[in-house]
């Protein structure tokens, strides 16, 4: 089969700190290329380049345009590149124009996406324009049951334009590695229970609620360590880095800043709890299946997605915006061994269910019903 991947507008493919989307297209595209498919993957780069990776070829495509004109000059030139080429199946990635723009080109149209409002959704007046412009993908896959519920309620998709395709994880990068663990305590100088948070520090990621859950803690006790790793700001608003930074040195937190991807996996193993306080619109959760696949118990908010993702056998989740039940099951956790054990031990088999070879089976068989 010939397949196309057709990445955002704003992020390159090949990265270095990771991120939902990137991830999805590497790992598919990957794992579809290793069992026999001609995969293609277009995305913005620096120059317009082409690169063999895996057996996959990444176009990269340079555009002069800044946002948002820069989604549809990208996509003008991926439909230009496309022609030249006879592909089965388009897999455009939150980019709603994509089966407008393509739509002289033979193949089927399907639409991964990790957030359902698109370009502002209500709130800007081509709402009722992307409206029409989604039902023209043959099949549209949100990441999580969750996202799907969202999505069909405010653009009032018809329920056979709907299927749900997970993200992942990749279960050889993130496994459980006592001795990468205990070189980053070393380098780090930590001897305590560590806390960890991967992910963006905002509001909307519940940041203020984890480090008010830090401050009830440390109340209580001393022999836990808050550990946070990502960027600083939410999307789409201004944000004070020096602000957060100097939040998370008051209550003793680490903050690692932005963490390489090579790295990530050591970041993972040096846990002992994985913390995920998240406010609202977490479509799916990946930061914690990538901790459960490190065999780390997950102490989550139940917001949106992570009500599908953190099984309350893997850890425990908590109501959202509520710090006190969130250092409350954080103890429950950490104090009480045999809890401990079972919780790590599942979490590693529900990682596996998300093993990108799975998603990839899913793949392929909603490329088989699309059209």
């Amino acid at each position: 089969m010939n397949i196309s991947h057709i990445s955002v507008s704003t992020l390159p493919v090949v990265y270095r700190f990771g991120g939902a989307i990137e991830r999805r297209i590497v790992e598919i595209a990957h794992e579809q290329a290793r069992r026999g498919h001609r995969v293609r993957v277009y995305s913005v780069g620096e120059t317009t380049d082409t690169r063999e990776v895996n057996g996959v070829t990444y176009h990269f495509l340079k555009c002069r345009t800044r946002l948002p004109f820069r989604h549809l000059e990208f996509q003008y030139q991926v439909v230009r590149e496309l022609r030249k080429h006879s592909d089965e199946v388009l897999h455009f990635h939150s980019q709603p124009e994509g089966a407008w723009m393509s739509r002289a080109v033979a193949a089927k149209k399907v639409l991964s996406y990790d957030f359902f409002h698109f370009r502002g959704g209500r709130e800007t007046p081509l709402y009722h324009v992307y409206k029409r412009v989604l039902r023209c993908f043959d099949l549209l896959l949100p990441c999580s049951q969750y996202c799907l519920e969202e999505s069909q309620n405010f653009w009032s998709f018809p329920a056979s334009k709907l299927r749900i395709l997970y993200n992942g994880v990749n279960t050889q990068q993130f496994r459980p590695d006592p001795e990468a663990a205990a070189r980053e305590r070393r380098q780090l100088g930590i001897d305590k229970k560590v806390m960890l948070y991967v992910g963006r520090v905002c509001e909307q990621k519940g940041s203020d609620v984890l480090l008010q859950t830090v401050k009830t803690l440390s109340g209580r006790r001393s022999d836990l360590q808050l550990v946070i790793a990502g960027p600083i700001g939410q999307f789409g608003l201004k944000d004070d880095p020096n602000r957060w930074i100097e939040r998370i040195k008051e209550v003793g937190g680490r903050y690692l800043g932005a963490v390489e991807d090579s790295r990530l996996n050591a970041i993972y193993n040096l846990a002992d709890v994985f913390v995920m306080p998240t406010r609202a619109y977490e479509m799916f959760g990946m930061a914690a299946v990538e901790a459960q696949a490190c065999g780390k118990p997950v102490v989550s908010s139940d917001s949106g997605g992570l009500k599908e993702v953190v099984p309350s056998n893997c850890g425990a989740r908590f109501p959202v915006g509520d710090s006190a039940r969130m250092a409350d099951e954080i103890e429950k956790l950490v104090d009480d061994s045999n809890l401990y054990a079972a919780c790590s031990a599942n979490a590693l088999i529900n990682a596996a269910t998300y093993d990108w070879a799975r998603i990839c089976d899913t793949c392929d068989e909603l490329y088989r019903a699309a059209g």
